[in-house]
């Protein structure tokens, strides 16, 4: 407990950030227990590392107050110290408060008497634990109180990310279910082209899934008109002729396909759909709402994100299992 104070106090010693070795974990424990504390002291023996003061003005960011405690004053003659501290202020002025800066000797050399002795010299403490007194004294409550608010703002935040990393998960379901549904549509029933409005039943049944995944109440009429407009938009955007383009190269590739235009149409109704199923995904996570760019910027992100070349070769293998083998086993058996 602190002179002239009811506080108690617990304080944690946390390995070095920039000491602590990664692979032991260190580091991130270090950083986990100064994201919950209710103060922060910062300790340096030595004027501040360009490395040290990024990982204070992160802590500072976060919301916290810190002390920030120079180490081994006795290490300086005192007009060396008086610089290096005007110094400090100069830096910390738009992180700390000035008098936030404090000077100590937690464990100063012993001193040599005249006679050759030595002496263990004692602590210097005192400015730490008068600032901490007068902290306590003034701004105790708040510092708790504006703690216990980051907290409960880091567990919100925490909670939003499991609940949209399970809804990304159910929605990956829903849409993976969907894609092949479609390119099965487009495969059985081959058409000039691949003409997404004869599989927009399919994609507004998906939007309808997609929506009650996100707490969206979407009727299956405004489903259809969802679907049809995004169709238009793919086509529109030129994004059906390259999905063509791009998954017959890849189906070319790959030994066990069939290479007749109802496989190429199937493989490329269910890419479709899956960029349909992303793009909708993003709408409902904006509480149905496109954003600035509309739906034309939504949908040529999520084809960006899925023409990569890892992606598309891992999409042909499952799309010759799911859509081009049970074709083969169909007109097989016609």
């Amino acid at each position: 407990t602190l002179p002239d104070s009811a506080w108690q106090i617990w304080i944690t010693d946390t390995p070095g950030l920039l000491e602590a070795n990664d692979r032991d974990n260190q580091a991130a424990i270090a950083r986990r227990i100064a994201a919950s504390a209710d103060l922060l002291l910062f300790v340096i023996d030595n004027d501040l590392t360009q490395a040290e003061f990024q990982v204070l003005q992160t802590l500072t960011a976060l919301g916290k107050r810190a002390i920030v405690v120079l180490n081994k004053r006795d290490l300086y003659l005192e007009s060396d110290l008086s610089q290096l501290m005007a110094r400090l202020r100069s830096r910390l002025a738009d992180l700390v408060d000035p008098a936030d800066l404090v000077a100590i000797a937690a464990a100063p050399r012993p001193a040599q008497l005249e006679s050759g002795d030595w002496i263990a010299s004692t602590p210097e403490l005192w400015p730490l634990v008068s600032r901490l007194s007068e902290l306590l004294r003034q701004d105790g409550a708040d510092l708790v109180a504006d703690n216990l608010l980051l907290q409960s703002q880091r567990l919100t935040a925490e909670a939003r990310r499991l609940i949209d990393r399970q809804r990304q998960a159910e929605a990956d379901k829903i849409i993976n279910r969907y894609q092949w549904v479609g390119g099965g549509v487009i495969a059985a029933t081959p058409l000039p082209g691949v003409d997404l409005l004869a599989t927009a039943a399919v994609n507004a049944q998906m939007v309808v899934e997609l929506g009650r995944v996100y707490g969206c109440s979407v009727s299956i009429e405004e489903g259809k008109a969802l679907a049809l407009s995004l169709a238009k938009t793919l086509t529109g955007l030129g994004i059906v002729k390259g999905a063509v383009q791009l998954l017959t190269l890849g189906l070319q590739t790959n030994p066990a396909t069939l290479l007749g235009g109802r496989a190429i149409q199937g493989v490329s109704g269910a890419y479709l759909t899956r960029i349909a199923g992303k793009s909708f995904v993003e709408y409902f996570r904006r509480s149905q709402d496109w954003g600035d760019g509309g739906i034309s910027e939504v949908v040529q992100q999520q084809f960006q994100l899925n023409r990569r070349d890892e992606f598309v070769q891992a999409f042909v293998q499952s799309a010759v299992e799911q859509v081009v083998v049970p074709l083969r086993q169909h007109l097989a058996a016609d």
